[in-house]
């Protein structure tokens, strides 16, 4: 990497530099300085602004080479652009070629048929939902003790039609981060719409479990912190199974996350493909990569190496993956992951041609990840 690259240390220590000399002027040789006059208190107040966005950039260049949110000076100023994007395909990831599967219809509990009688919800469940509506609740796992906040997703049509099923995505966020994301800056729910309404999506219920409780980098794994893993794969699953109206086949399930959450949307598909068919990994990973001095886990845990667990045991699941094409980790992790894939399970890559690790790369290429998982899957297939 070029000393002069923004990610650079050189960089960062010549920022810091500047910084310590601005902050030496402002503090020990302006206030010194005699001369009358207002030229005396401009310097001053210059120097102070200096210090500020000096202090603001320092520590930007610091978390920036930590997180990789931009890779260049190019991508910094690329204005969201991120040049083409590359696809590859791995397995045997082939083309819908049936027709929609029908969904099921009829023979659900009164409390699955009218979602507004449903404790959990309350009076939030509104009559009228044209753009389909987002409640919220608290679940505590019977068979962990794990207590989280739950954000639901219900579609327009689900009161209308109180004897349909429907497809599921089980949606999880990066670390740090709140299921807020999806709702306030992903916008996924209209997302979600857009491609229905372009008829490569049928309408799915969306479920976001909030993983990361008290800041801690859970992973998603079950280890010494919690067994997050078993309280979305076994507590969750089951309320949403008993709570809504859904579709029995793993076909008609799916993951979808970024960055830290698109390691667990992978995991829980291939640890689990009775369940989830399919996932949606935008710039994660495919083994646990846990936040400095969280480890909750082993490191080479036998259980969470997705390379060796598909090699191994070739679970029948489908795997979307988009990153920036100078995000190093997810990209490093792919290209130990990648080899190891065969039939039945596929990958479907797609990298661009520069960008890092951010939301501005990854909202774009949401309603293509879910015209994807419309192609693949009978269930989410809308024509």
């Amino acid at each position: 990497m070029p000393f002069y690259e923004l990610t650079a240390w050189p960089v960062q220590a010549l920022c810091l530099v500047l910084l310590a000399v601005a902050v030496v002027t402002a503090v020990a040789v302006l206030p010194r300085h005699r001369s009358p006059g207002p030229a005396k208190y401009l310097l001053q107040a210059v120097a102070i602004v200096l210090v500020s966005l000096l202090t603001l950039l320092t520590v930007f260049l610091k978390l920036n080479a930590e997180n990789q949110w931009y890779s260049s000076w190019a991508d910094l100023f690329a204005g969201g652009s991120t040049g083409p994007v590359l696809t590859t395909v791995t397995g045997a990831a082939l083309p819908r070629e049936d027709d929609p599967a029908p969904l099921p219809h009829g023979g659900f509990s009164a409390l699955q048929r009218h979602p507004a009688s449903n404790p959990a919800f309350g009076a939030q469940v509104k009559r009228r939902a044209p753009d389909g509506q987002w409640v919220s609740f608290a679940f505590t796992g019977p068979s962990t003790g794990i207590t989280r906040n739950v954000e639901v997703w219900l579609p327009p049509s689900y009161l209308a039609h109180p004897e349909q099923g429907y497809p599921v995505i089980t949606a999880f966020t990066g670390y740090p981060g709140s299921p807020a994301t999806y709702l306030k800056s992903l916008h996924y729910a209209q997302t979600v719409l857009d491609e229905v309404r372009r008829g490569r999506l049928r309408e799915p219920l969306v479920v976001i479990p909030d993983m990361y409780p008290a800041n801690l980098d859970t992973e998603c794994v079950d280890g010494s912190e919690g067994k997050y893993e078993s309280y979305v794969a076994v507590d969750l699953v089951d309320w949403i199974k008993k709570n809504l109206r859904t579709v029995d086949s793993p076909q008609g399930w799916a993951t979808t996350g970024y960055s830290a959450g698109g390691w667990c949307a992978t995991m829980f598909s291939v640890l689990h493909p009775r369940q989830w068919a399919a996932s949606i990994n935008f710039a994660g990973y495919f083994s646990p990569d846990y936040s400095p001095r969280q480890h909750w886990v082993r490191a080479d845990d036998p259980r969470y190496d997705l390379g060796a667990v598909v090699a191994r045991q070739k679970p029948a699941v489908d795997i979307w993956f988009f990153s920036g094409g100078d995000d190093q980790r997810p990209r490093h992790s792919l290209a130990a992951f990648a080899p190891r894939v065969g039939a039945p399970t596929s990958l479907t890559t797609n990298v661009t041609a520069f960008g890092g690790h951010r939301l501005d790369i990854w909202r774009p290429q949401m309603g293509a990840s879910l015209a994807w998982l419309g192609g693949i899957s009978r269930y989410f297939a809308s024509r």
